[in-house]
């Protein structure tokens, strides 16, 4: 009998689909701004964006060292283990296999960062690999610093077209009932999150400005600071940089991204070897989160773990390129 973990082992098998101009890209890239909004702008998504970039400016009329610590605390929560550790090397790319019940729980923290469901994460970021700088690529700076940056997060999808985008380029996840149960309660349990913060401030803080000081701290700010961080990894790791493998993008390794990014920000390494889940590859390289992963394999609660560099021929880029159509994420 399959165990939980075993049934999620692997990245989906690729058809020759998987590779065909995707419908939906003629009208996501186009020389004109205006045409990349085929079904109008996502204002629910504008205005959270510009309420949380509000709240975290207004967070500094409420600073205290108890919020402050609670920030940071939930900053690593939802951003290393949660978005980088949980979602990109694990779901995305099973770099390493984990329990169920540890893959569900870092599910949840990176909901809680706010940069949407499993579902939608996971299959753009897989699509994104396989177009990456090209016509296709959600995010790439070719079509602007500021568009691979969030504007990219801005037309509206129509229901059909992201249940499309869901099956073509996140299967294993859309065949799972608990992924899609996690979908459509994305936004309530984000508003949730904020209503049990605001009481435990309450609770907790009344002298210090309370629920509002919570909230305006370890949920606006927070999640501010880990939009722009991963972010970050789309943008700046795609323009400015080294370069440690030839790939057929621009991806680049840049140290600043690969530091406040938990190790993301080695993103040449990361595109030429994509289920790795050791990104830095050289000794100053380094890779918060490839250590959490580490210590995880010595709890017993990692196994499988992709941690080894193939030999580095002259032929590394065709490396490079093979792994990328067969991973497809």
């Amino acid at each position: 009998m399959a165990t939980p973990e075993a049934t999620i082992a692997q990245p989906p098998v690729p058809t020759a689909a998987s590779t065909d101009p995707d419908p939906t890209d003629d009208s996501r890239l186009s020389a004109k701004l205006s045409e990349r909004f085929p079904h109008g702008v996502n204002w629910a998504n504008t205005v959270w964006l510009a309420a949380m970039h509000a709240g975290a400016i207004a967070a500094f009329w409420y600073f205290s060292w108890e919020v402050f610590w609670v920030t940071v605390a939930l900053y690593y929560a939802t951003g290393c283990f949660g978005v980088t550790l949980g979602y990109h090397r694990l779901i995305t790319h099973t770099g390493f296999i984990t329990p169920a019940p540890i893959r569900y729980l870092l599910t949840l923290c990176a909901m809680a960062s706010g940069q949407g469901s499993p579902l939608f994460w996971v299959s753009t970021h897989r699509k994104h690999h396989v177009y990456s700088d090209q016509p296709g690529d959600p995010h790439s700076p070719d079509d602007g610093f500021w568009w691979s940056h969030f504007l990219w997060l801005q037309p509206n999808w129509d229901s059909q077209e992201l249940k499309d985008h869901y099956q073509r380029w996140a299967p294993d996840l859309y065949r799972e009932p608990v992924q899609r149960f996690f979908d459509r309660v994305f936004p309530a349990f984000l508003v949730l999150t904020g209503v049990a913060l605001y009481f435990i401030g309450e609770a907790w803080l009344p002298a210090k400005g309370g629920g509002l000081a919570l909230v305006l701290w370890a949920l606006c700010l927070r999640i501010v600071l880990v939009y722009h961080v991963t972010w970050f990894v789309n943008s700046a790791s795609h323009t400015w940089g080294y370069q440690n493998y030839p790939t057929n993008d621009h991806s680049t390794n840049l140290w600043w991204v690969g530091l406040l990014a938990f190790g993301e920000g080695w993103h040449n390494n990361h595109h030429a070897y994509q289920r790795m889940a050791r990104h830095g590859h050289r000794f100053w390289e380094f890779d918060l989160t490839y250590n959490i992963i580490r210590v995880m394999k010595v709890l017993g609660l990692a196994r499988n773990v992709v941690d080894t560099l193939p030999d580095a021929g002259p032929r590394i880029e065709e490396q490079a390129d093979q792994q990328q159509v067969s991973d497809v994420a």
